[in-house]
């Protein structure tokens, strides 16, 4: 009769997998912004433009910016002094982000700042403890619904870029300007139980854990400062992670695009 039991109950634990951060066929993907960036209105359409990328994924780059902002009538320069705009993209991470990772998170530091993430794993069954813990057969349906939970589990990819624009101005200008930084970079979350299976390994987000320093500065002259991080993230079982990288890449370059 248990026998007979264990195949509804298999069924069961496979089905309810189906919550939160499961089985999203669909990908959904979004970007949001630290701070919301006004630029005056000015008949002015020169830029100076600079998109680096200095996370670990080479198609991180918003290498399309340039041609969005000529799109829009805008014409790019090589000398900054002659430009009215200076525009400084850096792609800052690029990675799986830890499982329950928000927007709000990545975002929260501001430009140059650290980036938290939740650390939403199975914190049970992956803690390394194994199922031996577990009493009788038990077992035998945790580590099915632990399965069918990796099966079934979506991928969290999240880019982040941080943004700089200097606009030349015709007043002079006093405005204090607010620079973090935090030494360290994202190293690898090892999984030395079952997990390692089936999500492998993934990235924390550059800086977590670490000291943030803030310096202030005072800048005085013809322009004004802007910035401001970004940061978009897709979700998806079963993610492509190349065509996750593209679609994340272009919600950023509108977003940063939008602003002129």
């Amino acid at each position: 009769m248990s026998r007979l039991l264990t195949i509804p109950i298999l069924a069961l634990l496979l089905l309810t997998t189906a919550c939160a951060n499961h089985m999203t066929v669909n990908r959904i993907s979004q970007a949001k912004s630290s701070t919301t960036i006004f630029l005056r209105p000015t008949n002015e359409k020169t830029i100076f433009l600079e998109a680096r990328n200095t996370s670990d994924n080479p198609n991180a780059t918003l290498s399309d910016l340039p041609a969005r902002l000529t799109e829009k009538g805008y014409t790019l320069l090589q000398d900054p002094d002659k430009a009215h705009f200076i525009v400084q993209v850096t792609t800052v991470f690029a990675a799986k982000a830890k499982p329950g990772s928000t927007l709000d998170s990545l975002v929260a530091g501001g430009f140059g700042g650290a980036m938290g993430g939740a650390i939403g794993t199975a914190a049970t069954l992956g803690s390394g403890k194994g199922f031996g813990w577990i009493p009788g057969g038990a077992a035998i349906g945790a580590a099915a619904g632990f399965i069918g939970s990796k099966v079934t589990e979506d991928d969290q990819l999240s880019i982040v870029a941080d943004c700089q624009i200097i606009e030349k101005t015709k007043e002079m200008v006093e405005q204090v300007v607010s620079s973090q930084t935090t030494p360290g970079g994202g190293l690898p979350a090892p999984n030395n139980s079952l997990v390692s299976l089936f999500g492998g390994q993934s990235l924390s987000a550059p800086n977590a854990g670490q000291t943030t320093e803030t310096t202030q500065e005072v800048h005085r002259g013809n322009e004004r400062i802007h910035k401001s991080r970004y940061a978009s993230m897709a979700q998806e079982m079963w993610m492509d992670q190349n065509a996750a990288t593209a679609d994340l890449v272009k919600r950023l370059t509108d977003s940063i695009a939008g602003l002129f």
